[in-house]
């Protein structure tokens, strides 16, 4: 089977890629969405060649794009841009020069998770054999980053109140840096450290709690604060 190769936060592609424990993946080896799920259903409705594209979407990138890339060659290709290996995982940097883009700041935070195709679709009222020139259309590949986005973000909160009924059962108080330090070293997540990496996981599991909890909303329209409170009293119950 083909794949595709689609931008996704680098959490998320860390999450997908260890979601098994014992069967981590490595960057070459593709998510398997099986039939059925509402992932292979965007997949399915959103195929289509790159071949008629004036410009290709950043979004995802089909095999035959992936792979002029990894040979340091415009997505299209062409000649030669820059001589890379292969084999080499493609950094954000290099995709972004070959895309003929400036690198912004944010685009360190992103990364292209491989994901299978179905072997057969329906385009254009017709059954075709996926092929490595078949990729996502802009807003399906959209929707379908957004969607494994929101299970990430639908783990993580499971994950906390999971953390918070084991440690509250052993008497101990687990803070929220504590709980997404926890998550990011199982996941491995990568994360920057320096001087100011207290204040910087602080900040972090504000907006991952506060993302978590919007994701969750919307997914499972759950109501109450409770997910607010987990880890914010942590502090105080145990100086008390």
């Amino acid at each position: 089977m083909p794949n595709i190769y689609l931008r996704v936060p680098v959490y998320v592609a860390a999450f997908y890629r260890n979601r098994d424990e014992d069967h981590p993946l490595d960057v070459w080896s593709p998510i398997i969405f099986e039939d059925y799920t509402f992932e292979n259903r965007l997949i399915r409705q959103g195929v289509c060649q790159d071949n008629g594209m004036k410009k290709l979407s950043v979004m995802c990138y089909s095999a035959r794009a992936w792979k002029n890339i990894c040979s340091g060659k415009l997505p299209k290709g062409g000649k030669l841009i820059f001589i890379r290996d292969e084999k080499e995982w493609p950094n954000i940097k290099e995709i972004v020069t070959l895309e003929g883009r400036s690198t912004k700041l944010n685009e360190e935070k992103f990364d292209y998770l491989c994901i299978a195709l179905p072997r057969e679709v329906m385009l254009g009222g017709a059954v075709m054999r996926t092929n490595a020139s078949c990729t996502l259309q802009a807003t399906a590949a959209m929707k379908l980053a957004n969607v494994m986005r929101d299970e990430f973000y639908h783990h993580f909160y499971e994950w906390c109140l999971n953390e918070e009924r084991m440690f509250r059962q052993k008497g101990i108080a687990i803070h929220k840096t504590e709980m997404m330090e926890r998550f990011f070293a199982r996941y491995d997540i990568p994360m920057k450290w320096g001087n100011n990496t207290e204040n910087t996981m602080r900040q972090m599991a504000k907006r991952l709690f506060w993302r978590s909890k919007k994701a969750t909303v919307r997914r499972n329209e759950q109501q109450g604060d409770y997910f607010d409170y987990i880890g914010d009293d942590a502090r105080r119950r145990k100086e008390d």
